[in-house]
């Protein structure tokens, strides 16, 4: 769980700080905000199917261990 929690705020560090690098650069505005806004929508297709499974992990577990209390 500590090496879960770690390696998630690691990322979240880097991706802050590679975002503030890409808006401190000299691109032009409308390709700042392009990349900005593509760069979520990848993470959020990456992240939002690994946030789902978890939660359907755990509910499964929650429901094993309440079926096998009940037996």
């Amino acid at each position: 769980m500590r090496r879960t929690l770690i390696a998630m705020s690691v990322l979240v560090t880097l991706i802050v700080a590679a975002h503030v690098a890409l808006w401190l650069s000299d691109a032009p505005h409308e390709a700042k905000l392009r990349l900005t806004l593509l760069n979520a929508a990848v993470w959020a297709v990456i992240l939002l199917p690994a946030l789902g499974v978890g939660l359907w992990l755990r509910a499964h577990k929650a429901q094993g261990l309440r079926g096998s209390a009940q037996k």
